[in-house]
């Protein structure tokens, strides 16, 4: 599975509006019936999202969605929920994590009364979890399939973000996201 079937596969996952659950099932029974390469491929195309996305750019840019802080699980999970978005949105985000605020996912966000119900918290936790689910009930893969990525292929997988660009301490977060602020309104903090 190359990078463009990867995220294709996600696409396909939303098509019909369906819900988390609804897309994990649609990846699961895919997984379930690809050669074992493809599954390997899918775990490590997932992960190498992480990278890009792993910038304090876009953790502060996920501020807006905890109240002034995201915490670091809050981030490593919000990155699979911008994966689930699409490769566009994804794009854009990682670029200008200002962005967010012209996806109609984002404005849905705004536009509830808080607190948000659990399900609407930009997190999509369980993404990476289909695989590994799916590698347990294959017979071809022995053991945890991010271990036997990272025994087979060498790729280390990254469990929790530690971006490596500047941090800002405490950024202008309505100079530096006004669209963000324009939608969700001026943080706590800011």
């Amino acid at each position: 599975m190359d990078v463009d079937r990867f995220w294709a596969l996600l696409a396909e996952s939303a098509t019909g509006a369906r819900g988390r659950d609804a897309r994990e099932a649609f990846l699961r029974e895919h997984l379930l019936r690809a050669d074992r390469a493809d599954l390997l491929d899918f775990v490590a195309h997932l992960s190498a999202t992480r990278e890009p996305a792993n910038t304090y750019r876009l953790w502060h840019a996920a501020d807006f969605f905890y109240e002034g802080y995201c915490s670091g699980d809050s981030f490593h999970y919000f990155q699979m929920w911008l994966v689930g978005l699409g490769r566009d949105a994804y794009d854009a985000a990682v670029a200008d994590p200002d962005s967010l605020a012209a996806h109609p996912a984002v404005q849905r966000l705004a536009a509830l009364p808080q607190p948000w119900a659990d399900d609407d918290y930009p997190e999509w936790e369980t993404l990476e979890y289909v695989a590994v689910n799916v590698g347990n009930e294959r017979p071809d893969v022995d053991g945890d399939v991010r271990d036997v990525l990272t025994e087979e292929r060498g790729i280390h997988l990254r469990f929790d973000p530690h971006p490596v660009d500047v941090e800002w301490r405490q950024p202008d977060m309505a100079r530096a996201y006004p669209r963000m602020t324009a939608l969700c309104g001026p943080l706590p903090h800011s």
